[in-house]
């Protein structure tokens, strides 16, 4: 039986990527067009990287060590790709 996930690996690198998208379009207003550039091609990475598949991976590999890893960092690139974007609409609002 599979574990199921509350978030898959996907969905957490699709919100890491477009809440990075979002800060770079932010950051534009902030820091000029090198950072608002430098923030989409990170966020847009992210995106890209949301079909790994893990829908279809076998057992084995979901409790493998580096799918644990990989999952432990999605989550944090998706907590911090948000809160980056809440960050930059506060500074907008000031």
């Amino acid at each position: 039986m599979k574990k199921k996930y509350l978030i898959s690996i996907e969905a957490l690198h699709l919100i890491a990527g477009f809440s990075l998208v979002i800060s770079g379009v932010l950051v534009y207003f902030i820091d000029g067009f090198e950072m608002a550039l430098s923030w989409g091609i990170f966020g847009a990475m992210y995106i890209s990287m949301s079909d790994v598949g893990e829908n279809e991976m076998s057992e084995e590999k979901i409790k493998h060590r580096s799918h644990k890893v990989r999952r432990t960092f999605g989550y944090l690139g998706a907590v911090l790709g948000v809160a980056l974007t809440i960050f930059y609409i506060a500074s907008l609002l000031d």
